[in-house]
């Protein structure tokens, strides 16, 4: 009968001393939401190269044909953590545009037209990029990482217009992929207002490679708001049929978070 006791007693001391480390493991109502919005600040380089009827064109760099300069482009991102803090999930859109006019400083062929040396020539490129993530993390209140996947859509495009003697020249080359990257994903809480976090997400397929790569902190001003920033950057090769789109940028990111 004693023994019976005692064993009750030490059962229920050892569920006292673990109930604290459990519910401390918990991720707390009020911070498993967050809806961020960020200005990201890049330079593109790369190439391109678009075909018309079946003729291959010019591979055209972004860097030395059109010294394309820093814009900000516009990021909107949804994360949700279960209460365990395991499972975390993301979707997350971006959209950067930028824009130059230069003269050229030599001749190439974009769709089937010819832009000449000299030429005056309006360029606009375009990155659009929606992703939704899953990630499985290992650790503590304050500490997790483990492994990441992701999937969505990315959109290229590049349109050249030039005014001539003989009128408008204008062309326009876009490829749309699906794509998908495996890595890894990091949260570090030192102190309830304050993460630290780090994404990476890379594949290669064929011709075709993807990689992104992000890390900062977010800082919360009050219970449900605060600020975001860090440093990120992409790297995307697509292709379609001859056509080609290769495009990198990195650079710093800023913006609000709300969490709720």
């Amino acid at each position: 009968m004693r023994l019976s006791i005692y064993v009750r007693a030490a059962t229920t001391a050892a569920l006292l001393l673990l109930a604290g480390p459990i519910a401390k493991s918990q991720v707390p109502e009020g911070r498993r939401n967050e809806i961020e919005v960020r200005g990201v600040v890049a330079v593109p380089s790369g190439e391109v190269s678009f075909s018309s009827n079946g003729a291959s064109g010019s591979v055209i760099d972004f860097e030395r044909d059109f010294d394309l300069k820093n814009e900000i482009g516009i990021e909107f991102r949804f994360t949700h953590r279960t209460a365990s803090g395991k499972h975390k999930f993301q979707g997350n859109y971006s959209q950067a545009t930028w824009s130059r006019s230069t003269n050229l400083s030599r001749s190439f062929t974009f769709r089937g037209e010819t832009f000449t040396a000299n030429l005056n020539t309006s360029s606009e490129l375009r990155l659009n990029d929606f992703r939704v993530m899953y990630a499985y993390r290992w650790g503590n209140e304050k500490f997790r990482i483990g492994p990441m996947f992701d999937m969505g859509v990315i959109k290229t495009s590049l349109e050249l217009n030039a005014a001539t003697n003989s009128g408008t020249r204008q062309a326009e080359g876009s490829i749309s992929k699906f794509a998908a990257t495996v890595g890894y994903d990091l949260d570090y809480d030192p102190t309830p207002r304050i993460n630290i976090f780090n994404n990476l997400g890379a594949i290669r397929f064929q011709g075709e490679r993807l990689f992104h790569v992000e890390g900062g902190a977010r800082i919360y001003v009050a219970h449900g708001f605060g600020f975001t920033g860090g440093y990120k950057a992409q790297r995307y090769r697509v292709e379609k049929d001859l056509d080609f789109f290769k495009i990198r940028f990195h650079g710093p990111f800023f913006g609000g978070v709300f969490r709720f």
